[in-house]
């Protein structure tokens, strides 16, 4: 196959008879060009196969057209926020360019540091018009936001929340609401929580107002146990907490959930007649053909990728620029199975 190069502006001048300042004005759409020597230009730049050289606009503009994405795609409800930030993105003719942390591969908290300082450089270098993050651990994340903050980047974070940045957040009290009213009327008393990192806005917000919640209620104890999403860790902590002999066990995440499932079952606890639990995001189809299948608060993941991705957008095009910050809160619901039942 013969390999075909680089059409020029110069070439379509040369072809059309027309200046290369003409074509450029018909190729960037712009205005008080007469419609035939329009459809000239285009239909020359058509039969060439023209495809305009973004680099070159880029320099021109200020703008790359390039968005930097740091959300990784943990699991399915992180696959689907990709899934809403890119199509939003390919709607205002923006490309995604996606690095993230490596979780496969063993790391010292130094180590995460230093990589994910050269990932946020990657994307500076790349002069990308602005990020979208998931700060997942403040303290990879944290000394290095500066890098983003001191270029005068537009910022949008998801689940947590920066001073110079616009955020997209869930409800975490209507959740933990949700899940406290819930378990209090099937009769639970005893009611223990696996919570996140709470370094992490969203795992420090879900536990304080689950027990801001559970407090209005008689009667009830809190048994809390602090945990991590480090999969070595969760089914540690999830043994801890049943050795607390709660009645019912709200965990941070649906992944947290099936390591609770787990830890009754070595400790001879059966779900629902001795455990209720409930999970966090619905991200995981498996909590639809776990036995039992799994309670669980449903995020609108894609929604909450289009919205960030929304807002990123409506900052880069803004006239003037305002100080302002814009937090978003995406509301969930309760979606009740069998791994909860009345006592």
């Amino acid at each position: 196959m013969k390999k075909r190069s680089q059409v020029s502006l110069k070439q379509i001048a040369e072809a059309t008879n027309l200046s290369i300042s003409t074509v450029s004005r018909v190729l960037r759409n712009q205005s008080e060009i007469a419609q035939a020597t329009r459809e000239k230009v285009l239909e020359c730049a058509k039969k060439l196969n023209y495809r305009p050289n973004l680099l070159i606009q880029g320099i021109q503009t200020g703008r790359t057209g390039n968005v930097g994405i740091m959300v990784p795609p943990y699991d399915e409800h992180w696959s689907r926020v990709l899934e809403g930030i890119h199509d939003t993105l390919v709607e205002y003719d923006y490309a995604g360019i996606m690095l993230w942390e490596i979780y496969h591969r063993p790391q010292t908290l130094a180590e995460k540091e230093a990589f994910m300082l050269k990932q946020m450089h990657r994307l500076i270098d790349r002069r990308v018009d602005g990020v979208i993050l998931w700060p997942r651990v403040s303290g990879v994340y944290g000394g290095h936001l500066d890098e983003l903050e001191s270029r005068d980047l537009p910022v949008v974070t998801i689940d947590h929340e920066l001073e110079f940045s616009d955020s997209v957040v869930t409800d975490e009290r209507l959740g933990a609401e949700l899940v406290a009213d819930h378990l209090y009327k099937l009769g639970h008393r005893r009611i223990g929580h696996l919570t996140g990192h709470l370094e992490w806005t969203w795992a420090n917000m879900r536990y304080r107002f689950f027990e801001e919640a559970l407090a209005s209620y008689p009667d009830v104890t809190f048994l809390a146990q602090v945990g991590t999403d480090e999969a070595k860790d969760i089914p540690a902590t999830a043994r801890q907490l049943l050795e607390k002999k709660p009645t019912a066990v709200f965990a941070f995440s649906d992944g947290a959930a099936f390591e609770v499932y787990k830890a009754a079952a070595e400790m001879g606890l059966r779900i629902p007649g001795d455990l209720s639990v409930v999970g966090y995001s619905d991200s995981n189809k498996c909590a639809q053909i776990v036995e039992p299948t799994l309670t669980t608060v449903r995020q609108k993941s894609r929604q909450i990728g289009i919205e960030a991705a929304t807002l990123m957008m409506n900052r880069l095009n803004e006239k003037e620029k305002s100080s302002k910050r814009v937090r978003t809160v995406m509301d969930c619901e309760l979606v009740v199975r069998n791994s909860t039942r009345a006592i």
